[in-house]
């Protein structure tokens, strides 16, 4: 449009557009949540970034000059119903990070108030639990046996395949004269993935399958199109930034965790559910975020055709625990999407990207 601060009903259009959009994807995040079970932080921060940017537009278009009345109203209530979404969204947000990372701290402060600590909290400590009666002696009989730990996290990263040290170098030679927090991203992903230890002889395809996928990422953002070239002209107007900060770290160090979550039965040699691990994968690509539309679109389509190739390795691959790997690293793939969304520099940048 020539003049911005006029009405236009083609403008009014889009707008709109953009409502039933946003609608149907909290309509759907909503129902899928219920059949999961379980709700995304890193999904509904990064709805929450879609919808405030929304909202926003929308109340710029209720003070154009030329806007009928009862336009303006209608357009009123609208910015009035997203805000007071918005408001909901952070506190939906706070509890699934709870969830996600247990009831430890709710415990810790029984305790120290004198309370009982509540059934749940005991329940969502089982493991700790376990853990701790294996380490009672029993006054009469044998020692209890450890229960054997299946996965442990550990400070520092191990290289195993040389993968970090290849996208290391990769960014390195590439940061002269491409913009480089979008490949840091996936670089800190690929050495998260590398912080967690085995005995199990399958710990190799855990971490190689994923690995070897985010290194491809990592290279193809700066050496292919669309991205190389999207990077290059990104130095033009943005300070360099190579390092991550902590809220970054975190969603990174979540999803990776909820990755070994979802292998821990190919660690343990358990008996695999296939067709479960498919379908929750296929769940994950039905939600992978996209986000709004002042965003550059074609860098999230190579990683959702990532995500989708994975499922559809997880559908043709010669054994279960490389089908579940599979599918484990489309949930991961789907779930590092939304970190991205969810925080402002990454969003920031493709909003930058876009012509």
């Amino acid at each position: 449009m020539s003049d911005s601060s006029s009405f236009h009903y083609e403008d009014l259009i889009d707008r709109l557009l953009l409502i039933v959009t946003l609608n149907s994807t909290l309509i759907h995040f909503l129902l899928s949540s219920q059949v999961e079970e379980s709700v995304d932080p890193d999904r509904v921060d990064s709805l929450t970034q879609g919808l405030v940017r929304t909202r926003k537009w929308m109340e710029e278009a209720t003070t154009m000059k030329g806007i009928p009345p009862s336009t303006q109203n209608i357009m009123s209530l609208i910015v009035k119903r997203l805000s007071q979404v918005e408001s909901l969204l952070p506190k939906l947000s706070d509890k699934a990070k709870q969830m996600e990372s247990g009831h430890a701290a709710q415990e810790i402060l029984s305790l120290l108030d004198g309370k009982e600590v509540p059934p749940e909290s005991h329940k969502a400590s089982g493991a700790q639990s376990q853990t701790k009666d294996a380490d009672l002696v029993p006054l009469v009989g044998e020692e209890k046996p450890k229960p054997m730990e299946i996965y442990r996290k550990v400070d520092v990263e191990d290289d195993l395949f040389g993968l970090i040290g290849q996208s290391q170098r990769l960014i390195q030679q590439y940061s002269q004269r491409c913009h480089v927090l979008l490949p840091t991203f996936w670089l800190e992903s690929l050495r998260e993935l590398h912080r967690y230890k085995s005995e199990s002889p399958f710990l190799g395809d855990v971490v190689e399958i994923p690995g070897r996928i985010l290194v491809k990422i990592t290279k193809g953002l700066m050496t292919e199109a669309p991205g190389a070239r999207l990077l290059q002209d990104l130095m033009k107007h943005r300070q360099q930034e190579n390092y991550l900060n902590g809220s970054e770290m975190e969603r990174i160090e979540r999803a990776v965790a909820k990755y070994f979550q979802g292998v821990e039965p190919v660690l343990k040699e358990d008996q695999l559910d296939v067709k479960e691990k498919i379908l929750e994968a296929k769940t994950a690509f039905d939600s992978f975020g996209w986000g709004g539309p002042e965003l550059e679109k074609r860098i999230i389509k190579r990683l959702n055709q990532e995500v989708e190739e994975a499922i559809q390795n997880a559908e043709t691959a010669s054994d279960p625990s490389r089908q579940v790997i599979y599918a484990e690293v489309a949930k991961l793939l789907s779930k590092l999407q939304h970190a991205l969304l969810a925080e402002p520099r990454p969003r920031e940048i493709l909003a930058q990207m876009k012509p």
